[in-house]
């Protein structure tokens, strides 16, 4: 009879031959004797994580130091290490290979605590300084002025404010001509896009500085106007004063500098026959520029020789004479300032260059501590007021 072969073995599964070989592993072994895959993927991981973490950031510094000192591709400033993107412009940037010039070295640019968005803070940035001095203009006669004249408050106004009522006087401010006609400079000088646009053309910023000090209506009716809006506002703002909103004090700062302002930007060194503001604007060395902000209560930086000039030390005569008249308790500004822009004018430029008595200083932020005005005050500004729209 045919016996039939024997049947073949059953297939093994994959699981069942892991069973079978550990079952077959020596009881004494050491498992230590015998690493898991997995114990290799967990090293080899934590040595590229390692990796990652230190050549991340040196690969990203590099990225920014070139977008700063070379031509590269416009796509390279997404990873520039003081980025000015937005999210939308941020992507889009990634997908532009253009090349372009290199960036301009930082020390060419005013230093100033101001951002271009108004919304968020009263100050405006100013653009790029020439690389070499400009040719100054002289002071010019019955120039045609801008129409429309640059105004304060250019940009829409924001809804930062804590009070509908102070908001309210910023738009009724903005809008009112007893403000525009006086082409206010303290405003101009840190709230007006279009004024300092126009300094990137030094005829054009020229021909400003003669309407500021050439307006329709005298300076003392103008000083006038301004110390009615100072009052009005320390009434319609006054929560956002002491809650230290930036638009409000900056604002009243700027209103009560006004005259001493004006006189600043109208200054004229007599040998150029220019405007001493004129003169710092065309310089390549920011240092004598940066004085024209002291009552605004910017401080000044580090400054150079450059602001060793008759115009500087004249300009801070004026601010010590003012320090000393009886309006010295609305310049809060200039008097948080003054001081330590003196000392170091004096460090650089010699001892006896700038007045440096002791100026009393606030101790409250700029424009809080101001002087009341009283009722027959107040009724002699809105009779100004009023004569002047009727004028007008």
């Amino acid at each position: 009879m045919f016996t039939p072969p024997p049947s073949p073995l059953p297939f093994k599964s994959s699981e069942l031959l892991k069973l079978e070989m550990t079952n077959d592993t020596p009881t004494h072994a050491n498992p230590s004797a015998f690493p898991t895959c997995s114990y290799h993927s967990k090293q080899k991981y934590t040595l590229t994580l390692r990796w990652t973490i230190i050549l991340v950031p040196i690969t990203l510094i590099a990225i920014g130091v070139s977008t700063r000192l070379f031509i590269h591709p416009m796509a390279f400033d997404a990873f520039s290490p003081t980025p000015t993107y937005g999210w939308k412009s941020w992507t889009k940037s990634l997908t532009d290979w253009s090349l372009h010039e290199k960036h301009k070295p930082i020390e060419n640019l005013l230093q100033l605590a101001v951002v271009s968005d108004t919304s968020t803070s009263p100050f405006i940035k100013r653009s790029t300084l020439p690389a070499t001095p400009t040719p100054t203009p002289t002071v010019p006669v019955n120039p045609t002025l801008p129409t429309p004249f640059p105004q304060p408050y250019d940009t829409t106004l924001s809804s930062h404010f804590s009070t509908t009522s102070c908001y309210n006087f910023f738009l009724n401010m903005t809008q009112t001509d007893a403000l525009r006609s006086c082409r206010p400079f303290s405003l101009l000088l840190t709230h007006s896009q279009a004024f300092i646009q126009e300094q990137d053309d030094i005829n054009a910023t020229n021909t400003d500085i003669w309407g500021t000090c050439n307006t329709n209506i005298s300076s003392n009716q103008c000083d006038l106007n301004m110390a009615w809006f100072a009052s009005s506002l320390r009434s319609s703002c006054d929560t956002d004063l002491s809650e230290q909103n930036a638009m409000a004090v900056s604002a009243l700062t700027g209103l009560q500098a006004f005259d001493l302002m004006r006189q600043a930007a109208c200054s004229v060194d007599p040998v150029a026959n220019a405007y001493c503001y004129i003169e710092a604007v065309a310089s390549s060395d920011p240092s004598s520029y940066y004085f024209y902000q002291l009552p605004l209560g910017l401080a000044v930086p580090q400054i150079t020789s450059g602001a060793c000039n008759s115009c500087t030390r004249s300009l801070m005569t004026m601010y010590s004479t003012a320090l000393s008249s009886t309006n010295a308790t609305s310049l809060a500004g200039l008097q948080a300032t003054y001081g330590d822009a003196a000392t170091k004018l004096n460090n650089v430029c010699g001892s006896p260059y700038a007045q440096s008595s002791t100026v009393a200083s606030s101790s409250a932020p700029p424009g809080v501590e101001l002087t009341s005005v009283g009722g027959t005050w107040a009724v002699l500004l809105a009779v100004g007021l009023l004569s002047t729209s009727i004028s007008s």
